[in-house]
């Protein structure tokens, strides 16, 4: 199954879970979508491995890398933003 769609992230922030909607869009290898309305931005998928950065804006500027690996309907990897490392989890809507 493909990774295109609309998924409902989960993901481990300094001050607690938080929600994000993740929207991704696959042509061959490359990744295009939103990151909770941001633009992804060095998109690539390979198999049910994936990865993506973004520039977020809040709740402050900060540019994160994003891997990971999904499977049917579910997804998980971690979120790296400077120095911290992050994890999260996925379901398609």
């Amino acid at each position: 199954m493909a990774l295109d769609g609309t998924w409902a992230i989960t993901y481990q922030g300094p001050t607690g879970d938080k929600q994000a909607d993740l929207v991704l869009s696959t042509d061959g290898t490359t990744l295009t979508g939103t990151f909770d309305g941001t633009p992804i931005d060095d998109g690539e998928v390979h198999g049910a491995d994936f990865s993506y950065t973004a520039k977020l804006t809040s709740p402050a500027k900060i540019k994160v890398k994003t891997t990971g690996t999904f499977e049917g309907d579910t997804m998980s990897g971690k979120v790296k933003a400077a120095f911290m490392t992050f994890s999260f989890s996925g379901k398609r809507r």
